[in-house]
């Protein structure tokens, strides 16, 4: 046999071996692939139906998914690594062949080695000690054998096809999944997600920082509720909320952003308390308290004027830009609000920069004072939700203060410049007449008596004689009368006498006022010719002294003064030569003070 015929039936039972070599292995990878879909898609398919029918919590949701996807990836690589690394080698499958056969006797192996045995002898001229006839027979027969064997049919592919009709329906109930049902598999997806999240959330919290907390807002203005969630791996967050006055809640889901969550409210209407929720685990509750801006719904100002007026306290009503009083007078001021007050951030302003705290309950108020100099007041209110809620234009008003007047009382004297004698100013009488406001309480005499020469040497001497009205007057008259009767040591020629009158009101409060009269001088004289000064004797023809005429002191000294003539007999004057003693007299006595003062008074000097 030539060389070539011995290389053609060797290469064609090494090409009938391959082919069943690669028969095997493509078998082998396909039952590895159907065995994956079926242990792997499988696993995670009969996860989605279990969750499907009992809505598995997080954790067993969780792990189930990662134990079936775990298990399907190391039962992909046992079952589909093997066969894909495994090479075809011939005289591997040729055993292969003759124990599936069981009566080949090794004739196919057989052939094979000693056909290469032979083939690589002649290349080498080494003797073999067999003949290579024989060896090109037996490569023959086996080369026949094997062609009429088709060695492919000995091969069990049943359990190969048991796994291909396997994956085929784990693969058809995925797909039907999907064409028919795919909300099952997305919401399988997103409890995959959660539980996912959940078990993440639960190993590693997360932390929630929410703003702005408690606050307070002006109902209409705007406010933003704010969370941000640090290490958050879900998309969403939810926002619980709840009336504060109808108790009705809702739950918004918001969506997360870089961690972050924002609710913003356009216009804030009424209170609410709110928190949010990420996995399971809520934040604290806050309030958003929402309430108005106060506004003074209604005012009233009580004034009160002084007791001793006896006048009624008197309403006013409405905003009033001021308000008048006597001095004295007490004010209150009470008010409505359109809201609930602050107890402590409500107060008054005065002029000066004090201020004045506010009697609070509820939203109404009231604040009390008393009116004694000019000032102003304004009225700062704020709402019971505190800073932020204060009246956007503070009510002022002005105080005008009204002074009493003091009384005014009047001497029913036409002459306020007396000259009498000691008994007649003993008994002198002073009607007098006082008028005030609101009355006269006390009317008291004041006076002096001095001298109207220091040389006649008596001490001055003060006293006042007090008279109450009661009840106090507004218009009252009456007399002092025979003050001096009881004086002593009594009046005497010399004296001078000041009299001063004064009316105090009933005044309480800022009083008494005090009003004065003009003063009344009294001079007293001696009995004698200065008597005509005050005409209290008679200058008839049967009087002694009739025909004197009264002659004034005359003013302008250019005039000549008049001249009278005298009628009485002349009258004998005894000389008497006077001897200077200068050294040895004494001052002059109080009885030639008294002549002094009678000529002096004579000629009208103290008029």
């Amino acid at each position: 046999m030539s060389t070539d015929t011995f290389s053609t039936h060797l290469q064609s039972l090494s090409d009938a071996i391959a082919r069943f070599g690669h028969f095997r292995k493509r078998w082998s990878v396909l039952n590895g692939i159907a065995s994956a879909i079926v242990i792997g898609p499988g696993a995670l398919l009969l996860w989605a139906v279990l969750d499907w029918a009992f809505k598995l919590p997080a954790w067993p949701l969780f792990i189930l998914f990662v134990v079936a996807f775990l298990y399907g990836c190391v039962a992909g690589v046992t079952r589909l690594a093997p066969p894909l690394l495994r090479k075809v080698r011939l005289e591997q499958e040729a055993g292969v062949i003759e124990a599936l056969h069981g009566q080949l006797d090794n004739q196919i192996i057989g052939s094979l080695q000693l056909g290469r045995e032979v083939l690589a002898s002649r290349s080498t001229d080494k003797h073999l000690g067999y003949s290579p006839a024989f060896v090109a027979a037996l490569l023959s027969q086996a080369e026949q054998k094997i062609t009429a064997l088709r060695p492919e049919t000995l091969v069990d592919l049943s359990r190969a096809k048991r796994a291909l009709w396997g994956a085929l329906v784990i693969g058809g109930a995925i797909a039907a999944s999907v064409v028919f049902a795919p909300e099952l598999l997305q919401d399988r997806a997103q409890r995959l997600a959660v539980a996912y999240a959940t078990v993440l959330d639960a190993l590693f919290p997360v932390d929630m920082q929410v703003t702005p907390g408690n606050v307070a807002v002006v109902r209409g203005r705007p406010v933003s509720l704010s969370v941000d969630a640090r290490g958050a791996r879900r998309p969403e967050i939810l926002l619980h909320r709840m009336d504060l006055k109808t108790q009705k809640t809702s739950v918004d889901t918001l969506a997360l952003e870089q961690r972050q969550a924002v609710m913003a409210i356009a216009s804030a209407t009424e209170s609410f308390q709110y928190s949010f929720e990420y996995a399971g685990r809520r934040t604290a509750t806050y309030q958003v308290l929402v309430d108005d801006l106060p506004e003074i719904s209604a005012i009233n100002y009580e004034l009160s004027p002084p007791a001793y007026t006896g006048q009624p306290a008197r309403t006013l009503t409405g905003r009033l830009p001021r308000i008048g009083g006597l001095a004295g007078t007490t004010a209150l001021v009470s008010f409505a609000a359109t809201t609930e007050l602050h107890p402590e951030l409500c107060y008054v302003e005065w002029a000066d920069g004090s201020k004045q705290t506010l009697s609070i309950s509820g939203r109404f108020a009231h604040f009390s004072f008393t009116l004694d100099k000019p000032d102003r007041a304004t009225l700062h209110i704020s709402g019971v939700l505190g800073k932020g809620f204060e009246m956007e234009k503070p009510l002022s008003f002005e105080l005008a203060v009204q002074r009493d007047e003091p009384p005014s009382i009047q001497v029913q004297l036409k002459n306020r410049q007396l000259t009498m004698l000691a008994e007649e100013a003993a008994n002198f009488a002073l009607d007098w007449t006082a008028e005030d406001d609101f009355g006269v309480s006390e009317i008291v005499l004041e006076y002096r008596i001095d001298t109207i020469d220091a040389l006649l040497g008596r001490p001055n001497r003060d006293g006042s004689v007090p008279r109450r009205i009661e009840p106090a007057r507004d218009r009252v008259k009456g007399r002092f009368a025979e003050m001096f009767k009881t004086l002593n040591p009594p009046l005497l020629p010399g004296d001078r006498i000041t009299l001063t009158l004064t009316a105090k009101d009933n005044n309480t409060e800022t009083g008494p006022g005090v009003g004065k009269s003009l003063p009344v001088e009294i001079v007293v004289v001696r009995p004698d010719l200065s008597g005509f000064t005050e005409q209290q004797f008679s200058f008839g023809a049967q009087s002694l002294l009739g025909g004197l005429k009264k002659l004034n002191r005359a003013t302008d000294l250019l005039v000549d003064p008049d001249k009278t003539v005298r009628t009485e007999k002349a009258q004998a004057i005894d000389k008497q030569a006077l001897k200077v003693r200068s050294g040895q007299e004494s001052w002059p006595t109080s009885n030639g003070d008294a002549v002094a003062d009678y000529f002096n008074l004579l000629s009208g000097g103290n008029r």
